[in-house]
């Protein structure tokens, strides 16, 4: 029996041995606390809440350098620990690395702080969790390094707590110095002071807006009477959940609701001062004469734009408040219009040509125009938003013109400013007649003609020299006339007036003439006598 027991006991000391010095070997391969420490660049940080900012921290092995082992090789994760709504964002490289001995990594840390965290400083935790690369290693997560968080919050009571009007302290004595009497205080006092604005401002805004908008201006008026008092008791509201320091969550939503109405009231407003600005430009052109009953009335035409700007305004400001990405909107809108563009070039371009047109007014219905180079004259019937449309003024044609093509070209106006319009006419007399005498016969036939203004109103008639030509002196004769309409008439029958009166008085109208001289050549072979 002996002999059998001594293998079995050498066996069970063995066995034990064995046990004991397991947890010793794995012991010398587990990583240490210090073998991986970490640097931070900046120990506070601050940031609004609502967004985000980054920081930089710096994981270095101080374990010593081993060529081709991996004894002092270290996988290290990061990770982080807050007391509040934080949200951490990190390469994913940056997750989880290897460092060799005395090797070192940047990271790159970005926290985005929730819209409704409350102003303070709040502490981040870093820690860094080490582990040896072999087999069966056990791992080591650092003590926190302590980085300062200072949140900035627009909703958090900050200094306005328990402060009359966000300002005063409170005078009253207990219990009605604490934080709800002095909500209740500031709520009134804010109210009472919009009432007072807005008694005194209306009035004074709409007296000049209603003298010629009187039913537009009841309609704002019936609006704001109901919409100003409303956004009143929501601004006096949130001020009073400030004062008494209530979450941010709650004063978030009610400053959500005074957005969207502080919005639609600003889009009012703007209408407002937009229908006056319409209404005194309009005014301003009529009184200009650029405007007649035949015209499209530009007026529609400039509330109908500003209701798409305005509109459009409130709707992206609407959007905003509520959280949307409007860069990918306007993004994506900009990549459509620009193929609606390239699609409808030729369109947009009458249509704004159109508006410019139709603004600027260069020529009115009735007016006597040139249109480019031509010297055709025509007269304007209409002003579309696409074209304008043309009647010829020699012959009975309707012209219709895209109105790019009349914008971009070089408008004569003849009749802008009037009817009145100035004619002249050239004669010809031979160089031996009386110039003077000519003169005074070309400018009498104007001032008896009853369609040419000698009232003085305009220059008078008047005649000069105005070339020496080969067989004749030009004379030039200028007069105004009534009404350009009639200038082709009349100019014909100052022409004959000047014809009877020159031929009366030995006026001479040359007319082209030419001398020829024969020169009379004998060949002597040819002579057949002493008198050829």
């Amino acid at each position: 029996m002996r002999p059998a027991k001594v293998p079995a006991l050498s066996l069970v000391i063995l066995a034990v041995s064995v046990l004991l010095l397991l947890p010793a070997a794995a012991s010398d391969s587990d990583a240490a606390g210090g073998d991986v420490v970490l640097v931070l660049y900046d120990t506070n940080l601050e940031i609004s809440a609502g967004s985000s900012d980054s920081f930089k921290v710096e994981a270095v092995n101080t374990l010593s350098y081993s060529v081709n082992k991996i004894d002092n090789h270290r996988m290290v994760s990061i990770g982080f620990a807050a007391e509040t709504d934080l949200a951490f964002t990190i390469d994913k490289n940056d997750k989880d690395f290897v460092l060799e001995g005395q090797e070192h990594r940047s990271i790159n840390i970005t926290v985005s702080v929730g819209k409704y965290v409350a102003s303070g400083t709040y502490n981040i935790g870093i820690t860094l969790t080490v582990k040896p690369l072999q087999e069966n290693s056990a791992a080591v997560t650092t003590d926190p390094v302590s980085l300062g968080l200072v949140v900035l919050s627009p909703l958090s009571s900050g200094n306005s707590y328990n402060k009359i009007l966000e300002v005063f302290d409170n005078p009253l004595p207990a219990p009605f110095d604490g934080p709800l009497t002095t909500a209740a205080i500031t709520f009134a006092l804010w109210v009472i002071i919009g009432i007072l604005a807005m008694i005194v401002i209306m009035p004074l805004f709409f007296r000049k807006f209603e003298i010629n908008h009187k039913e537009e201006s009841r309609k704002l008026k019936r609006g704001l009477r109901i919409s100003i008092p409303l956004v009143l008791i929501l601004f006096a509201f949130d001020k009073a959940l400030r004062v008494y320091g209530a979450p941010t969550e709650i004063v978030g939503a009610a400053e959500t609701v005074f957005d969207l109405l502080y919005i639609l009231l600003g889009a009012v407003l703007a209408w407002m001062v937009y229908l006056v600005f319409v209404q005194r430009t309009v005014s301003k052109i009529s009184q200009n004469k650029r405007i007649d009953q035949r015209d499209v009335d530009v007026e529609p035409l400039l509330r109908l734009l500003g209701k798409l700007v305005i509109s459009v305004t409130a709707v992206a400001s609407i959007m905003s408040t509520w959280g949307f990405d409007l860069t990918a909107i306007i993004t994506s809108a900009g990549i459509v219009s620009l193929g609606i563009t390239l699609g409808a070039q030729n369109i947009l371009n009458q249509f704004f040509s159109g508006m410019v047109l139709l603004l600027t007014h260069p020529f009115k219905s009735g007016d006597l125009v040139k249109i480019g180079d031509s010297n055709t004259i025509y007269k304007v019937s209409n002003v579309n938003i696409m074209n304008t449309v043309f009647e010829n003024w020699d012959n009975e044609e309707t012209v219709i013109m895209p109105n790019n093509a009349v914008s971009s070209s070089m408008i004569v106006n003849m009749t802008g400013d009037g009817l009145i319009y100035k004619v002249t006419l050239q004669v010809k007399i031979a160089y031996d007649n009386d110039i003077d005498l000519a003169r005074s016969l070309m400018k009498e036939a104007a001032m008896e003609h009853p369609n040419i203004i000698t009232n003085s109103s305009v220059d008078l008639p008047s005649t000069r020299v105005t070339a020496f030509l080969d067989s004749s002196i030009e004379l030039r004769l200028t007069s105004y006339v009534y009404d350009f309409n009639d200038s082709g008439r009349i100019t014909g029958e100052l022409r004959e007036a000047i014809f009877r009166s020159f031929k009366k008085n030995g006026i001479t109208i040359p007319f082209p003439q030419m001398d020829v001289h024969l020169d009379v050549v004998r060949r002597d072979d040819l002579q057949k006598g002493p008198d050829d």
